[in-house]
């Protein structure tokens, strides 16, 4: 029996898996730039993948460059005013470490929303440990703050949003990032919980993980345990302060279910069904389709359509592997938003039951 398949509604480029950071949170950094920067899809191959995609979609979807760094492509101005004149939304994600001769290109640009990566606002050494690289604080609240000025003098429409990673040395940091984006009318802020960093691999160092065997490392495990008390209060306020009007991107279900997670991580494993093989569609820097970023790929936009990909079989088989994979990452924004409708009854008043015994102490 044929599988009845949507379109996807999470598309992303990994336009590079080159980056100057050494994040601890990332592996891509290992990536050599020497290796692979001739195998990366040129101008002309993603042109041809956004017109493929527009055919087969329409108009008025997103995608998100992302990477690596994705502005370390100096072809991304023109592939964003491509995707424009077809129709298309885009938005992007940036560590702003060298984009200070771009802030004019960006608001210029026909990129609307911008996703820049901040760790920490009072303790500079925060973000750039976690980074991996002195002064990567300083240039990413730079590029905030006069990407902000500009696109207020220029009258633009550009979304300046942060993103954060929540992990044990930056957890008081949560609050004081929120009222910093308010205090400075920042579009937005998005937290996004710790995972491990060979779930964010370079694609030519690493094709995939082992979904069905997976074990979380007991050091990560340890870090979820001993931040958990700290970080369920600070969830907790997180709610607070968004019903209170606080720009908080993460949905009040997510929020609730990063309790849940602190709390005992395997609860969520074993009770929110994955779907992002019937939702994502990434492509990487060298065509390879991926539905999961931690799968083999299902094929490549140089051999067929993207259509075509998506209803393979590669991608059923893939769609399959999903329903018995070990990982965590369903937690990950990019996967949360359409998973929440796959929370079974059982586990609502479970989960209702778990909250109850947060609030009274019962770790």
């Amino acid at each position: 029996m044929k599988e009845t398949l949507e379109k996807p509604q999470q598309i992303t480029f990994d336009i590079t898996d080159r980056c100057q950071m050494q994040c601890i949170t990332c592996s891509k950094w290992k990536t050599n730039s020497i290796d692979v920067i001739d195998k990366e899809l040129s101008t002309e191959d993603w042109k041809k993948v956004l017109f493929d995609l527009h055919s087969w979609l329409g108009e008025g979807f997103w995608f998100c460059f992302s990477g690596g760094e994705p502005f370390l492509r100096p072809d991304i101005f023109e592939l964003s005013d491509y995707a424009h004149s077809l129709g298309i939304k885009i938005a992007s994600m940036t560590n702003a470490f060298g984009i200070q001769n771009l802030y004019e290109k960006i608001i210029n640009s026909h990129i609307e929303s911008l996703n820049i990566s901040l760790n920490s606002i009072n303790n500079h050494n925060i973000h750039d440990l976690s980074r991996g690289r002195n002064g990567a604080y300083e240039k990413a609240l730079e590029a905030i703050t006069n990407l902000k000025k500009l696109r207020d003098e220029k009258k633009s429409n550009l979304g300046i949003n942060i993103s954060t990673i929540m992990f044990p040395e930056n957890i008081d940091e949560i609050i004081p990032l929120v009222e910093f984006v308010t205090r400075n009318k920042i579009n937005g802020i998005m937290f996004q919980l710790l995972d491990d960093k060979e779930s964010f691999h370079g694609y030519n160092v690493q094709t995939s993980c082992n979904t069905q065997n997976y074990k979380m490392p007991q050091n990560l495990r340890n870090k979820y345990f001993n931040m958990s008390k700290k970080a369920i209060e600070v969830i907790d306020k997180l709610i607070e302060m968004k019903r209170a009007g606080h720009s908080i991107y993460n949905s009040f279900e997510q929020l609730e279910a990063m309790k849940v997670f602190f709390k005992n991580p395997d609860d969520i494993l074993e009770e929110i069904k994955c779907d992002v093989g019937s939702t994502n569609y990434a492509i990487d820097p060298y065509g390879n389709v991926r539905l999961c970023f931690n799968m083999e790929p299902v094929g490549n936009v140089k051999e067929n359509k993207p259509q075509e990909i998506w209803e393979s079989v590669n991608a059923h088989n893939c769609r399959y592997l999903t329903k018995s994979c070990k990982m965590y990452c369903r937690m990950l924004n990019c996967n949360f938003k359409g998973n929440f409708v796959n929370f079974n009854k059982s586990f609502i008043t479970k989960f209702k039951n778990k909250i109850l015994k947060v609030f009274a102490g019962k770790f």
